[in-house]
Order: structure tokens, then sequence, then C-alpha cells
């Protein structure tokens, strides 16, 4: 496991109420039956498996083949045989041999957003853009940050070429530091290498950059969106985010006006005309020249020999224009999102944002597959690096299943239960791999009691099991819902219009807001009240809601009463005899309520009331670090909690001392194997038993199990 990262806190520790083996065992019997005493707190993780679904989705991982991730790739430069992306969401610039399929990192940290130059991973980068080449030179738009940034590709070291980090603004000047962009997307150079045209985005401008000191003009637009046609700021774009330069001339993937834009050189600035397209007209029209031709949000541009090639993002493809501006499609079919490696028509994108060019093939970040393609002039599709998602709603046995973002799970017997989210669904899953719907319409959201596919959830997420029943938190409906074995829905409490709010009373007369995590003694209900900040609790025998602690409003506060308390989007809850252990999500904590009329809320484990701090640090009560946790999940006296932002299952002992059961915070993949090489991405639904827990990878849209 990678070192402490973490931002260390207090260094008290608060502890968990049981202090002799006597009393571990009396929790274990009532929280899961028996316990052998004097092991519980020595268990280690053995290996983990997929139990169902198959994995792929946003993350990120470096190597080779399947377990390779990005997250959200935008820009794509080709220097000789290596490619050079723009890994968005990532915060870095990543590096594909071509030869290989090896996957590295140039430049930038794991999720770590900022604006530091310097070389490989001390450098940062917030959301970085637009990407390009010239000779071993890469520049990059570093969207996030409102700059131009300039890397080495021999060495990694990142230096600012022109801006001013977190300064957003359209201010032209002759000095680096003093000129200002608005959320920078396009970059390309002329063939001298010598200047940089800058498709910049907020400022709805063209703009020039001496390459060489940062010396900014605006080359073409007037600072206001439109559509207009003429000479430097006469012409207007509407939120452009692809440029191209072939020969002297400048093309514009002129995003929000769905047009291609060509600006000759008129002096110093630029002449521009309508391509392609027309402006304000979205739709998918081809074969046929110049204004006839019909775009959708298309958002990059590159150019081979005089042809010119489009990533149009909203239609789903990529398009080839000629020099006389003829539009045909190149490859995909048009609306049809999707990941199909092929020729022509048979292959599919999913909103494919940027494109590149070594002069032979066009190499496509495809944005929302989150992957990285290869495309022939002939149009011929294959997929050079990242494993796109696996999502939909097949039942069926181990990998053949397929789920959509799940987010719950409920152990029961040799049978785990889920809250298919993004489905709107509640699956079983056997012990070996084969799924079932039981209740829910796949795909289709809603509110109707009913059985089978008659019932409708609106992305449920947390899943309780009492007595065989399960009681579902139906996050989309502000609702709790009572499921049978059987499939039979009904509506246990809350609005069965699907209206939020935060009421006290019996049954539907009760309100909830975006309620997400569900527990139970066996005699109460208790909920993660996740839009009302709160915890409550509904009496089973009689449908009574009360809250026990939060007081509708996002903070962080312990108090010993516990509607004085606070929480900032608790999402998981778990019981453990009379306390209930909270998921803080947002406080990035793990806080504890005593079941009773004070409710006292402390905080256990992660940083302490009244600073929410997260990050990455095994330790002591209020010492460790957590980032977004989201699930819990309690087995004997111990708790599990799906640490989601460090993509690691961590291990709380009843002395609050935080292990990392399995998982690594500076990967986010889905890798099976033994404990110490799994990984994990996302983890978010946690369920356990005596020697197996059970989570969901919702970015990987995978169910998978622990033994331990």
């Amino acid at each position: 496991m990678p070192g402490d990262r973490g931002v260390r806190g207090r260094s008290d520790m608060v502890h968990f109420p049981f202090r002799s083996c006597a009393a571990a065992v009396l929790l274990a019997f009532l929280a899961a039956g028996s316990c052998g005493c004097g092991t519980i707190e020595d268990e280690k993780a053995e290996s983990v498996a997929t139990l169902a679904g198959a994995a792929g989705g946003t993350g990120y991982f470096d190597g080779t083949g399947a377990t390779v991730r990005f997250a959200s790739p935008l820009g794509v430069a080709a220097i000789g045989s290596n490619l050079y992306v723009a890994d968005n969401t990532n915060h870095v610039i990543r590096k594909i041999d071509t030869a290989t399929g090896s996957v590295t990192t140039l430049a930038g940290s794991f999720g770590a957003s900022g604006s530091t130059d310097g070389t490989g991973s001390a450098a940062r980068f917030k959301s970085p853009g637009g990407i390009t080449a010239v000779g071993t030179t890469l520049y990059v738009c570093d969207t996030g940050n409102h700059t131009v940034r300039k890397i080495v590709s021999t060495s990694g070291a990142v230096t600012t070429v022109a801006g001013s980090a977190g300064n957003a603004g359209s201010t032209d000047n002759t000095t680096a530091t003093l000129v200002r962009f608005n959320s920078p997307r396009g970059i390309a150079t002329d063939l001298a290498g010598s200047a940089l045209y800058v498709a910049d985005t907020g400022n709805h401008k063209i703009r020039k950059v001496v390459a060489s000191t940062g010396a900014t003009t605006t080359y073409a637009g007037s600072g206001a969106a439109g559509a207009g046609n003429g000479v430097g700021t006469a012409a207007s774009f509407s939120s452009p985010e692809g440029v191209a330069c072939l020969g002297s001339y400048v093309y514009v993937a002129d995003t929000g006006n769905h047009t291609i834009r060509e600006i000759t050189p008129s002096g110093a600035v630029g002449d521009v005309t309508t391509f392609a397209g027309t402006a304000g007209v979205q739709d998918f029209t081809d074969n046929v020249t110049g204004s006839l031709a019909r775009f959708f949000s298309p958002s990059s541009i590159a150019a081979i020999g005089t042809d010119l090639y489009v990533a149009d993002t909203g239609n789903q493809v990529l398009r080839r224009i000629d020099a006389s501006a003829f539009v045909t499609t190149l490859a995909g079919g048009a609306l049809a999102a999707g990941h199909v490696d092929g020729a022509g028509a048979a292959a599919r994108f999913n909103g494919p944002k940027g494109i590149g060019t070594n002069g032979t093939y066009l190499y496509v970040a495809d944005t929302q597959n989150h992957a990285v393609r290869r495309v022939t002039v002939a149009g011929v599709a294959t997929t050079l690096a990242g494993n796109p998602p696996q999502a939909g709603t097949i039942d069926g046995s181990g990998t053949s299943a397929r789920f959509r973002a799940p987010a719950g799970a409920a152990g029961l017997g040799d049978n785990v239960f889920v809250a298919d989210t993004g489905n709107h669904t509640i699956r079983k899953i056997t012990s070996a791999g084969t799924v079932t719907s039981i209740a829910g319409y796949p795909g289709v959201s809603g509110f109707a009691d009913g059985t089978g596919t008659s019932g409708r959830f609106t992305n449920p997420q947390g899943i309780v099991e009492v007595d065989g029943v399960f009681y579902v938190a139906d996050t989309g409906n502000h609702a709790v819902r009572k499921v049978t074995s059987a499939g039979a829905v009904t509506t246990f409490a809350g609005s069965t219009s699907g209206t939020p709010g935060l009421v006290n009373a019996t049954g539907t007369a009760a309100r909830f807001n975006t309620p997400k995590g569900i527990a139970s003694d066996g005699v109460s209900l208790f909920v993660a009240d996740t839009g009302n900040h709160a915890v409550r609790k509904i009496v089973m025998a009689t449908g009574v809601v009360t809250t026990l602690a939060g007081t509708g409003a996002a903070g962080f506060g312990n108090n010993p009463t516990g509607t004085s308390a606070s929480f900032n989007s608790p999402e998981g809850i778990a019981v453990i005899g009379s306390n209930l252990y909270v998921a803080d999500t947002g406080n990035h904590a793990v806080r504890k309520v005593v079941n009773s009329l004070a409710a006292a809320v402390t905080t256990i484990a992660g940083a302490d009331a009244p600073t929410a701090v997260s990050g990455y640090a095994d330790g002591s009560g209020t010492s460790a670090r957590f980032s977004s946790p989201r699930g819990i999940a309690a087995v004997g006296s111990v708790l599990y909690l799906a640490d989601t932002g460090n993509h690691a299952i961590r291990r709380i002992t009843t002395a609050a001392t935080v292990t990392t059961f399995v998982g690594d915070p500076l990967a986010a993949t889905t890798r099976d194997g033994e404990a110490s090489q799994a990984l994990l991405n996302a983890p978010t639904g946690i369920a356990g038993t005596s020697g197996t827990i059970w989570f969901t990878d919702v970015n990987e849209n995978v169910v998978r199990k622990v033994l331990y």
C-alpha cells in the first residue's frame, strides 16, 4: 500500500464504546450472530473476485491491456510512435506507446488538480483539454487553470507559456503572465511551430500565441457569442472548442454554432468565413457541400493532406471535409452512441471530443468511452488503450450480466441483493454469480407499487434485509420502499408522489430528501437522509419517522444532542448494538450516533469537526483520512467502509484503528486476485458477513467480493 499522503489532524483518539473481549463477543452476537474472541481484530483480506458484471469504465491505471483506465480524455497529439493524451478528469498527461500499447503518466498526479510547474508527477494541471505537438514539445490548453502550458516530451518538464492560473479573463499582452484566457480548450500550431492558435472557448475567440515568449493577441472574434463572418474582432464565434492549421489557413470547430469556420490571414488578424454547416442548426446531413451540411456540436478538428477531419461529438461520428467543403462521414453511426471497433458506419463512438493525427492515422479521444481509438483514413476504427464501460441491464451469469452504476448491497445467506441504481431495479446475485432482476423495470424510472416489473424505482441506492424482507432507500423518489423476496414492492415511508421534504410523521405522511443509505437493528430502520443532511429513524412496527440527528442544513458539528449536530450529505449508515455509524460523505468522516433520545453525535474516524479534510491515511481515530466515503457495513464489531474517492475498502476496529483492507488510492481500476494486488474503482455499496465482504465498484458496473 502507498504511504500516508493525507493531512493529519488531531492526534486524540475517539474509541468505540466496547473495551473488553466479552463485550466484543456480545456486540458481534447482536450484530451478526456469533464471533470468535481474540481474532476479529486481526482478520486480513485474502482475495478479491468479481461476482457479476463486466469491468470497464472511467478510472486511472497505467500499464497494458484491460486494466488501463482513462477519465474523459479530451485531447490527443502524436510524436513519432507515441501518443500524448490530455486525461481531463484525472488532471494528467498520459503517454501511449503505440508499438507496445503501454500507457504511462508523463506529467501530473492522478486526481490532484493544481497549477504547479515542475517535472513529471511534481507538475499539476486542472482539467487539461486540447494538446498539440511541435517537434518533441507539447503544448496543452490547461482549461481549468485558464492557461497554456508547455511540456518537454522527453522529460515531462512542465512550464506555463501564457496566462495566469486561476485568473480568467480576455487580456492580450506581450508579457505572458499578464495574458488572460477563459477556459481554452483547443490548440494547434502553424507549420513553422512558432505560433500557437488557441480556441479560447469562454471568450468566444481564437487567440494567437508566440510559442517562444507567450505574447498573445486576438486573431479573430469579438468576445461575444455570435456567428458573424468578418475580419478580426468583427467576426464572432460561439464557444469554439477545436482548431487546426492547414497551410496558412486556420479551421475552427465552432461548437456552439454547429459549424466549421475558415480563417484566412489578413495582416495580423484573420478573415473569418463559414466553411461548412449552418449557424444555429444542429442536425446530421451528409454527402453535401458547405452550408448544406449539418453538424451537432463539433468539438475538434485535424488535417491530413488537404482534408479536414472533425469529431462531430453530438452526432457520435467522425466527419471528413475535402478542399471543396464536401462533407462525408468517415466512421461511426449518426446519433448511435456505443463502442464498436470496425469500418465506417459499423464503428461506434461515445461523445468523441479530441482528434489528432501523425499524418497517417487519426487518433481519437473517445471521451465518454474513456478510451483512445485509432482510425485509418479509410475509416477503420480500433481501440488502442482504455476499457469502455460495460453497462447494461442483462440478467445472466458472471461476466455476461450487466449493471448500471450499482450503489447498494445487502447480504442474505449466500446471496447478495443489489440496488442497481442506474437501471432503477433490485437485482439478486447467487453465490455462483447468477443474476436475476426481482423488482423494477430495467432502465425505466418511475414511482409505482406492484410486483416485479410493475414496481418502479428512481435511482435506488441503499438496501437492507430484515427477516427476509428488503427495505430500499428509493433515492430519486424520496421514499423508503419495501420489497419482498417475491418482488412485491410497497411504499413504507415517505412521499408517494416523489415530493422531497423534512417531515417527521407516520408512514407516507413523512418526508425525506434524497435518502441514500439504510440500515436496521431489527426493530427500527435508520436512514442516511442525504439531501436533508440528517439521520432519520423509522420504527418498523408503527412506521413512525423521527429525526435522530442533523439540523437539515449541511455542516460539520458534533453535539451531545443529535438535532444540534450537523452532517454534510451522509450516504451510508451501519448499526452496531445501540450505536449508529454514519459515512458522512461530504465531511470525509465516520460519525457515531447513539440510538437514544439524546442521540449524541461524535466523530470516530477521519477529520474531526469543524473542518472537513479529505486525504488518505491509515491511523487511529481522527488521525485517519478518507475521501468521500459512501458506504459502510458492520460485521461483528468491525466496520468496513467503502472509501469511494480513495478506491479502497477501509477497516475500522472497536479501538477506532483504521487500516486499508483492500485497494490503492493511487489507482482506479478493477483487478482481481490476491488482496495485496487487487484494485478497486469507486467502491460504493457494501455489505458483509463473517468471511465475506460484498461491494459494488460503481465506476466499473460490477459487483465483487472479498474473502478474508
